[in-house]
This record gives structure tokens, C-alpha cells and sequence, in this order.
């Protein structure tokens, strides 16, 4: 006789309580994972992920479109970028995009959203942050949608702004983004209200938040010598992570894990060398053959940094394990891994008796 056991691993409680969008220090090392990592600069009229070795596309009625940020809720993969009717997106109307499961539509929720940065999911809610149009004023607008409605962001609609990363904790609602007072200045809005972060005197941005317990860390960049420095904020106070001797530099995402602060970012010297960093709190670590990284994520101990890197001297996305690279699939246009998202995989067994 034949019986088929089939056993899955769910863990429910992953990101459902609250949004821990960037890290799940729980450690098992006998749990499999699964990497997604989005592309973008594919130059292809689809959207593009990578899941451990499968690139999977993700139609769109637009051209040239981008993945720019993912997330993964149980057996549900939500996808954000843009699309545009030709490459060059500068001269081009372009269009926010938001793929549940491969499915693709347009968010407009009274904001129409042109470049959507990143998803998160909480409680069956899905929360996209990026920038919309401003219908009034015809111009882009920071702004973030809860189930495809766009929420105001206090000041966003009267100067400019933009919104880039965003974290759910509980029920309160974080996105990190700038606003134009007389420099552009790094800022993020808690539940639509905004918290200053940088010197309206100095230019500022904000690209990323973690929230852990009671703490907000944003990561960005600050004015520097006539450039910028990479930096991040604990509760509103600053911590540089570089030593000032590169011309531009800035942290491009955040993660908290137990008490440790990780931070990605990418630096331009002066002779126009330009390397990939990855953080952990405040200390270099390496990123072999790294050159521009987007995003990290830690899981069961274990530190992922998504970005490019030189592959027998040709330019490919990769992603890093602990600082082993992995080379994903190259079109030849210059695709780049944009972010990168881990979760315990749903393994199933077959046994026959």
C-alpha cells in the first residue's frame, strides 16, 4: 500500500502580528529559504524576479518596465516598480506598477502613483510607498497606499517630495522620504506625520526605515564637502558610516536583527572609483567584487545584500550570502538586482510505505 505524507511547514506568524519587513532573527538552521531577488534595468516589457535559480516575468501592458521592490506573505508574492513607454524614463510617462501574484494593475487610490519603491504586507494589508502625481500642481508628490488608497503625507502636497522605503510595526505606519524646504531634507512621516531628520541648510535624504521595539532607524545621506556621506538615524540622531574621504556616499537600506544594525550603501571617490558597502553596526564588512548594492535583508542569522558586481569583469546582478556572491542571469542591458526578500520555505516530503 501507498501512502503520500505530505508535510508543510507554515509559520503563520511571519510578518503577521507586525511588519518585520527587513529581518527574522529566529534561528533554525535546519530551515530551507527561499531568495527572491527583483531586476531592473531588464530595457524588456516585463517585470522580472529571480526566485532560487527561476526567473519568473511579470507581464505588463506597458514597456520597459522595473522591479523595484518585493514581498512575500504566505504563498502571495507582491511585486512594486514603473513601466514607461520607452527606455529613457526621463522623457517618457511612466506609470506605477503593483503585481499580486503575477497579476498586474495600476495604483491611483486619488494619488495616480508614476514610480512605486517598495511593498510591505501586515495583517492582509498591502502598503506600496512611492511617488504620485499631484493632478493640481502637475508634479510629483511622496505619498503611500494602504490597499490601493493613497494616504496624505503631512506637507507632501505643498513642496516637493518623494517617499521611498516604508515599514509597518503594529499599527503604525512609517515611510522615509524627503521634503524641499530650502534643501532638499531628509524626513519620515509616522502614521502621515512628519519627524525632520536633517538641516534644511544641508541637503539630506532618507531611503529606508526598520523599526525594532520602541527604536526607528532610517537610512540615507547627508551633505558632506560639497558631495554627501552616508548615514543613518537612530530615534532622530545621526551616526556617520563612512570617514569622509569619498567625494558622494549613501545607505540605501537598513535591517534590524536582535541589537544589530545592518546597512547597505554605495560610495564615489574621488577618482571616480566606486565601491558597495555593506554595514553592520557601523563596521565595513565585505561584499566580494560588489560595485552597487540595493537592499538587504537578514534571515536566521544569515545576511543577504542584493546589487551588481563584477563577474570575470562584466557587470551582472548578484546577490551575497555572508559575503558569498551569487551570480543571477545577465540580458546583457544592464539589469540590476533592485531588492532581495527571504523566508522559510514550504517544504514538502514524499514517503511511500
Amino acid at each position: 500500500m501507498k501512502k503520500v505524507y505530505i508535510f508543510a511547514i507554515f509559520f503563520l506568524c511571519l510578518f503577521c502580528l507586525s511588519c518585520r519587513k527587513k529581518s527574522k532573527s529566529d534561528v533554525d538552521p535546519l530551515v530551507p529559504a527561499d531568495v527572491y531577488v527583483t531586476l531592473s534595468n531588464t530595457y524588456s516589457s516585463y517585470g522580472r524576479y529571480w526566485k532560487n535559480g527561476e526567473m519568473v516575468n511579470l507581464a505588463t501592458t506597458n514597456s520597459f518596465a522595473n522591479a523595484r521592490a518585493i514581498f512575500v506573505s504566505e504563498n502571495d508574492i507582491h511585486v512594486v516598480g514603473d513601466a514607461s513607454a520607452t527606455s529613457n524614463i526621463v522623457f517618457s510617462p511612466f506609470t506605477g506598477q503593483y503585481w499580486n501574484n503575477g497579476a498586474v494593475s495600476n495604483v491611483d487610490g486619488g494619488i495616480p502613483a508614476k514610480l512605486l519603491y517598495d511593498v510591505v504586507v501586515s495583517d492582509g494589508n498591502v502598503y506600496i510607498s512611492g511617488d504620485g502625481l499631484n493632478t493640481v500642481q502637475l508634479r510629483m508628490q511622496a505619498a503611500y497606499w494602504k490597499n490601493g488608497v493613497a494616504i496624505p503625507l503631512h506637507e507632501a502636497n505643498v513642496r516637493g517630495s518623494r517617499a521611498r522605503g516604508i515599514f509597518v510595526a503594529g499599527k503604525d505606519v512609517y515611510v522615509a522620504g524627503s521634503l524641499n524646504f530650502q534643501n532638499e531634507t531628509a524626513v519620515y512621516w509616522k502614521n502621515g506625520t512628519v519627524v525632520n531628520l536633517g538641516d534644511p541648510l544641508n541637503t539630506s535624504f532618507a531611503n529606508s526605515v526598520a523599526v525594532s521595539g520602541k527604536n526607528v532607524y532610517i537610512a540615507g545621506s547627508e551633505g558632506f564637502k560639497g558631495g554627501s556621506r552616508a548615514r543613518y538615524w537612530k530615534n532622530g540622531a545621526g551616526n556617520y558610516l563612512t570617514d569622509g574621504s569619498e567625494y558622494s556616499s549613501e545607505a540605501v537600506d537598513i535591517a534590524v536583527s536582535g541589537k544589530d544594525v545592518y546597512c547597505v550603501g554605495n560610495l564615489q571617490y574621488y577618482d571616480n572609483t566606486r565601491v558597495a558597502k555593506l554595514w553592520k553596526n557601523g563596521i565595513s564588512q565585505s561584499l566580494p567584487g560588489a560595485i552597487r548594492v540595493s537592499s538587504v535583508f537578514v534571515f536566521n542569522n544569515d545576511v543577504y545584500v542584493a546589487g551588481e558586481g563584477f563577474d570575470n569583469a562584466t557587470k551582472s546582478p548578484m546577490y551575497w550570502k555572508n559575503g558569498v556572491p551569487t551570480v543571477l542571469p545577465n540580458n546583457g542591458n544592464g539589469a540590476f538586482a533592485s531588492s532581495i526578500f527571504v523566508k522559510k520555505a514550504i517544504t514538502t516530503m514524499l514517503m511511500d510505505k
